[in-house]
């Protein structure tokens, strides 16, 4: 295949080459300069930063035949070149999603007794190091510990925290950074010139967004871009090729929601998915966009966007409180969580979008209560009294419910223990008329015990002293455990000096006689008895 795409064409070869990356590619020349080069290595980050192309870096360093170790490889000698390639000998790249097992790290273990070829390092890069198994990280350990001398692991991974602790404790870990969007542009940039491609700058923009700070991903675009075949690269041909739109679209929509246009949203809406867009990344698009005039109307500056549409967000700054704001974040990131679990994802992103052209008319807690307070209203009036003009949402979440239900049944149980009898001595009928009382109080306060005191069976009552009977060993070593605080509980309920006792209930077992005579039979079974009598019968 003579075509090479552009993420492979343009991969860094020298530490200067490896964006955004400084504060790892300046340790890593300093262990070559101070010959302090450790053992293992794990290199983690998102897709697309640059971890398997620094790991290939630093094998050419090490093993440069030039005059290596050296910060700067030659790029030009066997090594090199073979490294380059994927095909060195000594530098074994693997792939940890398709070697996970034991048996995988036992053959490695096995090609580590091997010596060089012709470089000074023997190095293992395994990429994607997490999808390695339990038993294959714990057979790999020892080895990892203590290498052969001249062996060095680089493990590369897009999830760190899947990999088991006691792997990253015998690595030197380097967290790559998210490339940010104006260095993925000046990239784009020098490729573009380097490939005769025209291309405007809005352009260059979208797709260092789309990016998503993803180096890898931005040079696949671009190749999308140029097999386009236009001699120049407008923004219009970039949100055509991928699907994405426009930010004047963005801006309607505001400007429908700020006017209470619900019927204009709707049809924005509709537009959008005539078009083929998929409705997910229009949503994802107008929340970057609310979220960057929440931004500008918090003084914060957004880069990357023109003055242009800089101007227009800074416009609906005066038209929306930055509560408001939030409010239209929040409920697109409810919509998006609906749309993926609905099976009419339209049906769903319809009712989001007239929600949000109501958001004039939503009011707060406070212009709530304030409201009411200004007004004298008697909140014992009924519903139709209120004026029809005024519609305040409100919203009573299920928490708030059961808030309240705690709330009256701590109120009725207070009313309760406030009443409590008078008595000289406890009596099991006034301890029984009592009990319900006194399991809301034992499940107020002691909420892991209430059950199993639920299950106990009152013994006797005597002497203000309460036996029980439990069911089984667990209820009368938690009840045992909790003793003193059921005493003080029934203590306070009856104005007196309670003592109680567990005891595990004895359960019945039936007594078998073993070879039994038929007298034996006769005081059992008469029946039985009478019927081996009359039919002759043997007892075995």
């Amino acid at each position: 295949m003579s075509y090479l795409v552009l993420a492979r064409k343009y991969r860094p070869q020298t530490f200067e080459e490896v964006y955004a990356q400084d504060h790892i590619t300046k340790i890593l020349r300093n262990t070559i300069e101070l010959n302090r080069i450790a053992h293992a290595y794990l290199f983690t980050g998102p897709r697309g930063v640059g971890k398997t192309s620094l790991a290939r870096i630093f094998s050419k360093s090490l093993n440069c035949l030039t005059d290596g170790p050296t910060v700067i490889p030659c790029n030009k000698c066997q090594n090199c070149e073979e490294i380059t390639g994927g095909i060195s000998s000594d530098v074994i790249e693997i792939d940890g999603a398709s070697n996970t097992g034991v048996e995988d790290i036992r053959e490695l273990q096995k090609e580590l007794m091997y010596s060089t070829a012709n470089s000074l390092y023997k190095i293992y890069i395994i990429d994607e190091v997490h999808m390695l198994s339990k038993n294959a990280f714990n057979a790999l350990l020892k080895t990892l510990e203590e290498p052969p001398e001249n062996v060095i692991f680089i493990f590369a991974t897009t999830e760190p925290h899947k990999v088991i602790p006691t792997i990253i404790s015998r690595c030197q870990r380097f967290d790559f950074k998210r490339i940010p969007i104006p260095v993925i542009i000046e990239r784009l940039k020098s490729i573009s010139k380097i490939e005769n491609i025209s291309i405007d700058d809005e352009a260059l923009f979208t797709i260092s967004k789309k990016a998503d700070g993803s180096m890898r991903d931005a040079l696949s675009l671009m190749d999308q871009i140029m097999a386009f075949g236009k001699d120049h690269i407008t923004l219009d041909d970039v949100l055509s090729i991928f699907g994405i739109v426009h930010f004047d679209v963005y801006r309607d929509v505001l400007s429908a929601i700020s006017n209470k246009e619900s019927s204009e949203i709707i049809n924005i809406l509709h537009d959008i998915l005539e078009k083929g867009n998929d409705i997910q990344e229009f949503i994802n698009g107008l929340l970057d966009y609310v979220r960057d005039v929440l931004l500008l109307k918090i003084g914060i500056n957004v880069q990357g966007i023109s003055k242009e549409i800089q101007n227009t967000m800074k416009s609906f700054c005066n038209k929306f409180e930055e509560n408001e704001l939030l409010y239209l974040m929040t409920l697109l990131v409810k919509t998006k969580t609906d749309i993926k679990t609905s099976n009419n994802p339209i049906l769903v992103a319809e009712m989001s979008f007239v929600k949000l052209s109501k958001l004039a008319e939503l009011k707060s807690l406070d212009e709530i209560l304030e409201y009411i307070s200004s007004n004298n209203f008697d909140l014992k009036k009924k519903k139709n009294d209120f004026p029809e003009k005024e519609k305040i949402e409100s919203e009573h979440t299920q928490s708030d419910f059961h808030q309240k239900t705690e709330e009256v049944k701590s109120e009725i149980l207070k009313e309760a223990i406030e009443k409590k009898p008078k008595l000289d001595e406890l009596t099991l009928e006034e301890l029984q008329k009592q009990n319900n009382i006194i399991i809301e109080k034992i499940r107020k306060e002691k909420p892991f015990v209430v059950n199993y005191y639920i299950n106990s069976k009152i013994k006797n009552v005597s002497n203000n002293f309460v036996h029980y009977l439990v069911p089984n060993q667990l209820s009368l070593k938690m009840l045992h455990d909790n003793k003193s605080s059921i005493m003080e509980i029934l203590s306070n309920c009856f104005n007196l000096p309670i003592k109680v006792d567990f005891t595990l209930k004895e359960e019945k077992k039936e007594q078998f006689i073993t070879n039994p005579t038929i007298d034996d039979i006769k005081r059992e079974s008469p029946k039985l008895a009478e019927f081996i009598e009359i039919t002759d019968s043997i007892i075995s």
